[in-house]
Formats: structure tokens, sequence, C-alpha cells
């Protein structure tokens, strides 16, 4: 790996290879980094998607109930890691988009960054046939319930071995993507996005940005980008909006050096640490909040030796271990 990537990218524990459908219903994900969460209103739901074991880059779909994790029905979509994914609650599907293929491994495969989108509805992931952002890989997405539309901003690809960060932002209302032109937050990957249904507005905090982390805070209500706070520099945490507490959870990521295991409140326009047990440090972990059950779900991630496995949630005021899963030791890349 190139010392300048690592400095950005931080060893995503994966190799080139696309694991073969199993024989045997697995009985949970067992461990996983680079997926995307989000809660699915129509199942009730937290819903996995995607991202690598230790060894293999996945394609699968998995739903936790609070108490187990379970194979979802119907149709898979295309493996790959760091896909942007939401819970669209107008039309009540799930909207996932891009990703990549692997990070690292053979040549041919080492740059595929994907531009497809997907709906899910239950029955399955449907690819949707058209046009929109530009293939890219640790965008950050979330949806904007007063307008209706599913936010995308950001992320990164590769322009001859360089690493691309990207600025944009679009919006998908259903049926077709749109960019706005408009002025924000500099380009940036690994990013974390929600909404704020109390303020009305999408939050986006943090992200790689070239050199150390950024700590700001940036709303988007529909029409421009404003800086709203400073926290402490992350990228690559997981993220959730608390409803009822209203309050964004955020918790471990990279500080530019290491993972890190820290938990931080953004609420009332400030961000304060959490002190208290909780996850081991990682950083390529996800998280959604389950409104039906109001806590916070994380699941795996990565600290660059092992891969996780475990189910933590958060229930506005400590960490709770839900299942618990020996973490493997990740699969050295190959480049």
């Amino acid at each position: 790996m190139r010392a300048g990537r690592g400095r950005a990218f931080a060893g995503l524990a994966l190799v080139a290879s696309v694991a073969p459908a199993a024989d045997a219903p697995a009985p949970d994900p067992g461990v996983r980094n680079a997926h995307a969460m989000f809660y699915d209103g129509g199942a009730r739901r937290v819903m996995l998607v995607a991202g690598a074991d230790a060894s293999s880059v996945r394609d699968d779909t998995w739903t936790w109930d609070g108490r187990r994790w379970e194979r979802a029905a119907g149709t898979d979509l295309a493996p790959r890691t760091f896909p942007a994914a939401t819970w669209d609650g107008a039309r009540r599907q799930g909207v996932l988009f891009g990703g990549r293929r692997v990070l690292f491994g053979r040549e041919g495969e080492r740059g595929t960054f994907l531009a497809d989108t997907w709906l899910r509805s239950g029955a399955g992931w449907q690819r949707v046939p058209v046009a929109g952002p530009t293939p890219r890989a640790e965008a950050a997405m979330a949806f904007d319930e007063r307008r209706r539309v599913a936010v995308l901003f950001g992320g990164y690809n590769d322009e001859g071995r360089r690493v691309n960060r990207l600025d944009d932002t679009w919006e998908w209302d259903g049926r077709a993507w749109r960019r706005l032109e408009v002025r924000g937050p500099s380009p940036r990957n690994g990013a974390t996005m929600v909404y704020d249904s109390g303020r009305r507005r999408v939050l986006l905090v943090g992200g790689g940005v070239g050199g150390p982390p950024s700590g700001e805070t940036w709303e988007w209500d529909g029409s421009a980008w404003e800086r709203v706070a400073s926290g402490p520099g992350r990228f690559n945490s997981a993220g959730a909006f608390d409803v009822p507490r209203r309050t964004l959870v955020r918790f471990g990521g990279r500080d530019g050096r290491t993972a890190v295991a820290d938990t931080w409140l953004f609420r009332r326009g400030s961000w304060s640490p959490l002190a208290g047990p909780g996850p081991a440090a990682r950083n390529h972990s996800a998280a959604a909040f389950d409104a039906g059950r109001k806590r916070t779900v994380l699941f795996g991630g990565h600290d660059g030796t092992q891969v996780f496995g475990d189910t933590w949630e958060f229930d506005g005021a400590r960490w709770l271990l839900r299942a618990d899963r020996p973490p493997e030791a990740r699969v050295p890349n190959e480049h």
C-alpha cells in the first residue's frame, strides 16, 4: 500500500476476491467492515448491506430486530464496499448508490468504482437504469424527510492512481438524480451524514480532506450549505440521528493517526464527549437509528489488525453489547 493513500484510507480489511454464495445460511453477518446500514421503516428492522469480511467483498443484506441477525430474503445487489445508502420514507424503499468493487487486489479490479443506483422495497434489491453521480466510494447520504429527497455529497475515486476527492451535492427524488450547483464543504470522503428531524436539516460531519481529518459540521437546507459548528476531526466514523433525543450520535473512526473509540454527541448546536465504556476502537463500521426501539445500532468495523462482528446499541446514555462475536485477523492487503 502506498504511504500517501495509507494516511487517508487506513488499510481496508479485504482482498480482491468476491465470496461465492454459501450452501447453508449463515447465522449472522460474521465480521464485516466498509458496509452500509439504515433503518427500514417498512420491515421495522435495521438493514446491513454489502461491505467486506476479513478476506472478501460481500453482496448480502441482513436485518437486525433487536435480538438477532437474519439474512434478508430477495435479490442481492452486486458485491461492493463503501456504498452510500439510506431509507426513503416517502416512497418506503431503501436507496443505495455506488461504492467500490475492491480496494486492493488484482490489477484489473483495483480501481473499479461504481455509479449504479439500487432500490429495495421488500422483494430484494433492483438496479435502476438511471444516470447520476460519477463513480465513487465513501460518499455520504441521508434522506431529507421535509423535502422528500435523498441527499448525496462527496466521496472519492481515482484518476490515474491519484485520489480524487469530490465536493458535489446531488438529490434523488425517487425517479432521477439532480445535481445542485451550490458551494459548500470542501472535497471529502468518509464523512458522516444524517437528517436532523428537529431542525429539519441534513447534517454532514467530518471526513477525509487530504490532511488531518475535518472537524467541521455543516447543514444543508435544500438551497445552501452552512457551516454551523466544529468538533474533533474524524473520518470514517459511524453515525446516526437519535430522533426522540434530537441528538447526532457519532462513534469511532480515525483521527488521522489511528482508530479511536470515543463517542461524541451533537445537540443544540455543539459537540460533547460521552464518558463510559463502549465498543473497541475501530473505523469502517456503520450505524443506524432503530426508530421502533429508539436505539442506535452499531455493527462491525476494523482497527487495522482485526475485523469486528459485534453488535452494540446506544440507548441515549450508554452503550450495550447485544451480540458478541470474536474478531478475525484481517487478510493483509496485496498492494
